[in-house]
């Protein structure tokens, strides 16, 4: 009796693990499909980022497990599990080694036993909360987060994304801390959010620009050194993010308030809004954040109906000779922001003279980084962004602020 339970306990065992290579095997052809395309590429993108070394630690277990059952007897089950995991390994493999191999030729760190140490975006929150005067109490808001060296610290300005209708101040909460925690003073801003019956897309700019030029009025009060200043931003912020650091840099910018304009050294943005139209007709429709609704949303209407509102938000608008030093991250399988959107921007910045370092993250998706802190994406998105920050002279050097 007890033979039989455990021969059907193994069976058991094989199926499962056979229901699990499968799976994989099916995420990892849909790794080399277009994500703007199908929904089978779309769900594949968003995993390889954040699980690729835990797919490929499953597909292995698996691969060891079938030779073990097809060595006792070779039966169909074993032989199948065998040949599935085999195949999930070969192509797991091969796509998070991709990853890792773009991120160290980019200069990046990424540590493979911390990928499989996952954990929240959320950590122990700001320092300190900034209210500025606004209609939006929530959005008139800036996070502080400073570091553990307050003399003369870097700064950081970060600007979050979420289709210019949703996301917060603190939804990267941990990213924030960690550049803190390695000397930078961050100043994280709010900006109002486009509803049914309000449009942002003159809002949302003034918004930043006014906390913007409160961070360069303010941010010696809190230890910081405004003229070693960058800008961050990701997805509708990196919109904004270029959009205000090109304007002020060429000062285009209109004035919503008061005060010098921020001028960063550099800006840093990751899979940025920067062609709304390319958005709008191309992004794949994610059920609840469907490219075609947050366009419109934003801009109050079909934006074939708006040209000088689409002209307005667009970031080929500032593209300018004067504009700071940029750095792109563009996953390479991004179904929302299309991925060669980014590159085009890319590439007419540069003939306008812009200085622009383009990195691509292959098989990763739109928030590629954010779905948890420790990830490949996440590892790759921190390091990098530190490298570039160092070599643009942008980053804490203890040696240096001792003796200021």
């Amino acid at each position: 009796m007890h033979r039989i339970f455990t021969s059907w306990v193994w069976l058991l065992i094989q199926l499962l693990l056979l229901l699990l290579a499968s799976g994989i095997l099916y995420l990892s052809l849909g790794a080399f499909r277009d994500p703007s395309q199908s929904a089978h590429a779309m769900l594949s993108s968003v995993v390889w980022a954040t699980f690729g070394p835990h797919l490929v630690l499953l597909s292995a277990i698996g691969l060891v497990l079938g030779a073990v059952a097809s060595r006792k007897k070779l039966t169909w089950l074993s032989g199948s599990l065998l040949g599935v995991s085999l195949g999930a390994l070969v192509s797991t493999s091969y796509i998070t080694a991709s990853i890792v191999t773009a991120v160290e030729q980019a200069g990046g760190k990424i540590s493979i036993l911390t990928t499989l140490q996952l954990q929240s975006m959320q950590a122990n929150g700001p320092d300190k909360w900034i209210q500025l005067p606004g209609e939006d109490s929530e959005t008139a808001r800036i996070a502080i987060y400073r570091p553990e060296h307050e003399a003369m610290a870097p700064v950081l300005v970060y600007i979050h994304g979420g289709g210019f209708k949703t996301g917060s101040i603190t939804e990267t909460d941990r990213d924030l801390r960690w550049f803190a925690d390695r000397g930078w003073l961050v100043f994280s801003l709010g900006y109002r959010l486009w509803t049914e019956q309000q449009a942002t897309w003159q809002l949302a700019p003034q918004d930043v620009y006014c906390a913007a030029v409160w961070v360069q009025a303010n941010a010696s009060r809190y230890g910081g050194d405004p003229s070693r200043l960058a800008m961050l931003g990701d997805s509708a912020g990196g919109n904004l993010a270029l959009n205000l650091a090109y304007q002020t840099a060429h000062d285009d910018m209109v004035s919503a308030c008061p005060g010098p304009a921020l001028q960063p050294a550099a800006v840093v943005v990751q899979y940025p809004a920067v062609d709304p139209l390319a958005i709008y007709q191309h992004g794949y429709p994610v059920a609840g954040f469907e490219p075609t609704t947050l366009v419109a949303g934003y801009l109050g209407g079909d934006p074939y109906q708006f040209p000088e509102r689409v002209a307005a938000v667009s970031s080929y608008s500032y593209l300018n000779f004067d504009a700071p030093t940029t750095l792109i991250f563009a996953p390479e399988k991004d179904g929302l922001v299309p991925s060669w959107s980014v590159y085009r921007f890319a590439d007419y910045a540069r003939l306008a003279g812009v200085d622009v370092e383009l990195v691509r993250i292959p098989f990763a998706s739109h928030i590629y980084n954010q779905m948890a802190a420790n990830s490949l994406g996440n590892q790759a998105r921190l390091s990098i962004t530190e490298r570039f920050l160092q070599q643009q002279g942008l980053a804490f050097n203890q040696k240096n602020d001792d003796r200021r």
